[in-house]
């Protein structure tokens, strides 16, 4: 059904997605995302997702992060909520011993994920996931990886974390260093219908060579066949949604396929992929709420549909936002003039009638 529509006729379909304010509604019931990631060196991250999470219209949004993070990303705005949850191997507070933290950085990061060490296993069930696992218990979608880093206890803990998601039930987007985790361990996520990724042109050949795809930076490969490597991945890891980066963007599964090949900017930003998750999250959280009929809606298009046709949205809108960013500030732009104009991308593809339904 998808594939053959135009840009303009994707963009009416995903109108049917767009959740009304309506006066009877409660605070979350627009959506609570949970974006897990944030490490010392990296804060940008983990803020540019949930921030873009907010701004196209979640009612809650949520960072869990390693603590010394916290308070760089709590510094950013007061929006967000922020939980220092997370641990790293360099956290004075794990009173580890210097001969157990030599030992354990003498270990490559896929030792230590195979590993059954009883000190990280404790420090993840004692201190990490207790917090975790309460915040998740209140969250509709999780994004996982912006900013996370490769420490390796930092890994560990997204390995349990992520098993909790499925345990729970919870709509998860991979992106950035969940995708290297991915790539070590692809069974995380494989057969899990509710995952999506969200490589870019690097983060998807390292995937893709996991499974024996070949895919070669240096060759310019046709649509078709750039088609077929991303539902091949697909296929591998059990028909999840693969939203694969690029010059056009190409969302898909074993069954269905669209290309965003819509105006965006040439300029390329540090935060943008994160800005895109964030609005990914938004909008897949709302496509449930469509097929649960939570407002007066009918529900014309299956899941699969809906949740290509949120990630296509969210591409647009991005997109939109990043043109016009481009156009006010050219070469100087950065991700959060992108965020500037978030609302105004939306009103452009969606208008005002699509959000105030009394």
């Amino acid at each position: 059904m998808l594939r053959n529509k135009s840009h303009k006729e994707l963009i009416h379909l995903s109108h049917q997605l767009i959740q009304p304010l309506l006066p009877n509604f409660h605070k979350g019931q627009a959506g609570r995302v949970c974006v897990i990631g944030g490490s010392e060196d990296y804060t940008g991250a983990p803020f540019f997702s949930s921030h873009s999470a907010a701004l196209v219209g979640a009612d809650l949004s949520h960072v869990i992060c390693e603590q010394q993070a916290a308070t760089v990303i709590k510094s950013y705005t007061p929006d967000l909520m922020v939980h220092p949850y997370l641990l790293n191997l360099e956290n004075s507070a794990l009173n580890i011993g210097q001969d157990e933290l030599n030992n354990l950085k003498s270990l490559s990061i896929q030792e230590i994920l195979q590993s059954n060490n009883g000190v990280l296993n404790k420090i993840i069930d004692d201190s990490i996931l207790p917090k975790v696992q309460t915040l998740l218990g209140k969250i509709d979608i999780v994004v996982v990886g912006p900013g996370f880093g490769r420490d390796p206890l930092m890994l560990k803990t997204l390995v349990r974390i992520i098993e909790e998601i499925k345990v729970l039930n919870k709509p998860i987007v991979l992106d950035a260093d969940s995708l290297y985790l991915l790539s070590i361990q692809p069974q995380l996520i494989k057969n899990y219908a509710k995952a999506i990724i969200t490589p870019n042109v690097v983060e998807f050949q390292r995937i893709a060579k996991n499974f024996d795809i070949e895919v070669d930076l240096s060759k310019a490969y046709s649509q078709e066949v750039l088609i077929d490597q991303t539902q091949r991945v697909s296929e591998k890891l059990g028909n999840v949604l693969v939203y694969r980066k690029g010059e056009n963007d190409i969302i898909a599964n074993t069954k269905t396929v669209v290309v965003n090949n819509s105006p965006g900017s040439n300029k390329r930003v540090g935060g943008q992929g994160d800005t895109l998750t964030g609005a990914i999250a938004t909008l897949v959280n709302w496509s449930n709420n469509y097929l649960d009929s939570f407002w007066d809606n009918k529900v014309e298009l299956d899941a699969n549909e809906a949740h290509i046709l949120a990630c296509y949205a969210a591409g647009s809108l991005v997109r939109v936002a990043a043109g016009k960013a481009y156009k006010k500030y050219g070469r100087s732009m950065q991700t959060s003039n992108i965020h500037e104009f978030i609302h105004e991308a939306f009103l452009e593809l969606f208008d005002d009638s699509s959000i105030f339904r009394l």
